[in-house]
């Protein structure tokens, strides 16, 4: 995520779904800092809500989304990226 945040600052997005621990919480703050956009899936659609639980509590994501609509956010932020 280090490297996307440097190669494309503000046209980044990160996504984080599902899983346990905090792996890549450097490289999705940077991806932040950049002014790229970062998603993380919510607690009750995820399967265990260690990683995006640890991304939100650290102001990380910009948006919580559930499962079903995160493509849309996906497809929204590319549009929007691509315009800008």
């Amino acid at each position: 995520m280090l490297s996307v945040a440097e190669t494309f600052g503000r046209t980044a997005l990160g996504i984080i779904m599902t899983g346990m621990g905090s792996d890549g919480l450097q490289g999705m703050t940077a991806i932040r800092d950049g002014g790229g956009m970062t998603i993380g899936q919510d607690e009750a659609t995820s399967a265990v809500y260690g990683i995006p639980r640890c991304y939100a509590e650290a102001g990380v994501l910009r948006k919580v989304v559930p499962l079903p609509v995160l493509s849309r956010y996906i497809l929204h932020a590319l549009r929007y990226r691509v315009r800008a």
